[in-house]
């Protein structure tokens, strides 16, 4: 009818991501003919009524129909509000449970030992340790100490030290009786993470050689280029726990790398480092290590909300 005619005209019209073959009114019309004949029995919804109540947001069908077919401006509006309100519930709600499913987790607690290497490093250090690499060395050697698997997400620029504290936190572990991998996007970062880590520790690297220190562990370089007697070197090492540290790439995450008790999992740069991998490397252990990830990158909260949601923080 006209006045049908004239309301039709009169709504806004909703712009869809169209292209030449597909314009966006024939999307709309293809909307319509789903969505029109709906039920709310048809479009469960994820939102608990209670809380949907206590907001004043319309149910999932009524904000399909405000953002697709809106009578006015708000219509549009409150629909899209509402979803964004249901995106950000669900997120959380499942990284909620991430966490708590961590909490569930058991492992074996390392706590912080007197006299241990992590001691004998701190005296060779030639510099002083700053107020924020004590602070974060403290939170982490606290949730060491416990057990459940520390997750930790570690943010500092480039220089700021993020080493040093991932190196004190190894060798707690390592004082502890566990092993420390270290993990390393490229293999050139990799071999530069292992001249620091033997630079800073000097004799405290050479356990069981001539010269080297009596409270000591041995580092190991395990990566994709190695040499066939390199490589199976250093996997003993890392099998037999001779190596309290081992750095790699993504090298480590294949069956063949095997630890005696890898008690620590450090990973440098965490955008290319995904989920996937995260438990492949927890699967290395007979329980799950704990786990620091280092970024320089500075990640906005609403990033780290999603990616690293299930992960505490901390900033040099």
């Amino acid at each position: 009818s006209q006045d049908e005619a004239v309301l039709e005209a009169s709504r806004p019209i909703p712009i869809y991501p169209a292209s030449s073959s597909v314009p966006t009114w024939r999307i709309g019309r293809s909307v319509r003919t789903v969505l029109d004949p709906l039920t709310e029995a048809d479009v469960p919804d994820p939102i608990p009524d209670d809380v949907r109540r206590e907001r004043g947001l319309p149910t999932l069908l009524e904000a399909l129909r405000a953002v697709h077919v809106p009578d006015a401006d708000e219509d549009w509006r409150r629909g899209r509000e509402r979803l964004r309100f249901e995106e950000a519930l669900v997120l959380q709600t499942a990284l909620a449970r991430r966490r708590s499913a961590r909490e569930q987790l058991d492992t074996v607690a390392r706590p912080l030992s007197a006299d241990g290497i992590r001691d004998a490093l701190d005296e060779r250090l030639p510099f002083a340790l700053t107020g924020a690499k004590v602070d974060v060395g403290e939170q982490i050697a606290a949730d060491l100490a416990r057990d459940t698997p520390m997750m930790r997400l570690l943010q500092g620029d480039v220089g700021a030290g993020k080493t040093v504290v991932a190196l004190r936190a190894m060798l707690q572990v390592v004082d502890a009786g566990g092993q420390a991998a270290l993990l390393a996007p490229t293999e050139v970062l990799a071999a530069q993470h292992e001249r620091t880590i033997l630079s800073l520790l000097g004799p405290l690297a050479e356990a069981g050689m001539l010269g080297g220190s009596d409270v000591g562990t041995r580092v190991a370089l395990l990566t994709g280029s190695l040499g066939a007697a390199a490589r199976k070197k250093a996997l003993l090492q890392a099998a037999s726990g001779e190596a309290g540290i081992v750095v790699g790439t993504h090298a480590l995450l294949t069956e063949t790398v095997q630890f005696a008790d890898l008690g620590l999992v450090v990973v440098d740069e965490q955008h290319r480092f995904g989920v996937e991998q995260r438990d492949a490397l927890r699967a290395k252990g007979t329980t799950p290590p704990h786990l620091l990830v280092m970024t320089a990158t500075p990640i906005p909260r609403t990033v780290a909300m999603t990616v690293f949601g299930d992960m505490e923080t901390s900033t040099l």
